[in-house]
């Protein structure tokens, strides 16, 4: 008995031209599946147990492309959240990482840090953008925890320094002249929110510190 109408087409004809960027879709998959039935020997036709796991794979692929698009749904949905979350602390008061502070018009600055363990000597360095010193703090001696000094915007020469941004360096002390620990913190009041990023910017007046950064959150006095 004759054989009509068998394809020469092979497996591999339709994975080149199915395939350009050699990327497996579901649909493309189905294809390779269609055309395998189409040219197999019908003398000798396909294996049942190698079908029957050909079928599950297809369908173990088309659930995972379902799951992937579902989990882009998700991250857009949470960065939304993000979003609105970060827009949430415009007005409050807040603590994070950091060693910028913003001088204006020559007012005193609070300058914030931590130490890990008590120090008999606390030195700040107040720096330029360049990396310049300004001013030298002598602090004493301070306890382990949070701490606040007050620069008044002078330099060294006893000036008032140009209005900027300039960062600070702790250097601390034990009795027994071993380094102890320091942490720089900025404070202040979130004016404004910016979302040009992989996450929300809070902008603390010119300070811009990112949301991961934040340690604490308060309700403004």
């Amino acid at each position: 008995m004759a054989i009509q109408n068998i394809s020469s087409v092979t497996t591999q004809d339709v994975a080149n031209q199915t395939l350009p960027n050699q990327t497996v879709t579901k649909d493309d998959f189905l294809k390779l599946l269609i055309a395998q039935l189409q040219n197999q020997d019908p003398l000798q036709p396909m294996d049942n147990q190698q079908f029957a796991v050909q079928l599950a794979t297809f369908n173990s692929l088309e659930q995972l492309i379902s799951i992937n698009k579902q989990l882009g749904s998700l991250q857009s949905t949470q960065g939304l959240t993000n979003q609105f979350n970060a827009a949430s602390l415009i007005g409050k008061e807040v603590a994070t990482t950091g060693n910028t502070i913003s001088l204006q018009s020559s007012s005193p600055v609070p300058v914030t840090y931590r130490l890990g363990a008590n120090a008999s000597r606390v030195v700040v360095n107040i720096q330029d953008s360049g990396g310049g010193l300004v001013r030298q703090l002598e602090v004493g001696s301070q306890k382990a925890g949070d701490q606040t000094i007050t620069w008044d915007g002078k330099d060294a020469s006893g000036k008032a320094a140009a209005p900027g941004l300039y960062r600070f360096e702790i250097n601390a002390f034990d009795l027994n002249g071993k380094q102890v620990q320091a942490s720089g913190r900025l404070q202040g009041i979130v004016t404004g929110v910016r979302w040009d990023g992989s996450e929300p910017i809070l902008e603390l007046g010119n300070l811009q510190v990112p949301l991961s950064s934040v340690t604490t959150v308060r309700s403004r006095s």
